[in-house]
């Protein structure tokens, strides 16, 4: 399945601006961008312009910054602790907690289990990340829903 981007007005520009910033600068953005995607140009992935044929990038690919661009959630079991530092509501001790705790017990299988398994998390503290993380069912990036 292909990684879709919000079609709102407000996402396409906030999109568009980042885009052209980066790769072309602000004065060389054209001024109707059209349908976004996360496409596959030479050897990397790149959100830009839809263009017909062009091969789509895995879900997986979406770094961590697109996804808290766009306010997608990220996979709890694919994030290294420096990464999940960058949620709200979890620091550096928190973090390493959490990559302790898969490195012993193994993957997460849902974002409740944070709360079971990992001192210093509450139920309190994972509801409040909840929707900043996802464990299972389809990735956000990919269309799917936020959370479990």
């Amino acid at each position: 399945m292909e990684p879709r981007v919000p079609e709102t007005q407000a996402a396409r520009a906030l999109l568009w601006a980042l885009l052209a910033a980066a790769a072309f600068g602000a004065s060389a953005a054209p001024r109707d961008p059209g349908r976004l995607a996360w496409q596959r140009d030479t050897r990397e992935c790149r959100l830009a312009p839809l263009r017909p044929g062009a091969a789509p990038c895995p879900c997986s690919a979406v770094p961590l910054a697109l996804r808290e661009t766009l306010g997608l959630a990220a996979p709890l079991n694919a994030l290294g602790a420096r990464e999940l530092e960058r949620v709200p509501g979890i620091g550096p001790v928190r973090a390493a907690a959490i990559e302790r705790e898969r490195a012993r017990g193994g993957a997460f299988a849902e974002v409740d289990e944070l709360a079971r398994r990992v001192p210093g998390l509450g139920p309190k503290t994972v509801d409040r990340i909840r929707s900043r993380l996802f464990v299972t069912g389809p990735d956000p990036a990919c269309g799917g829903s936020r959370g479990e």
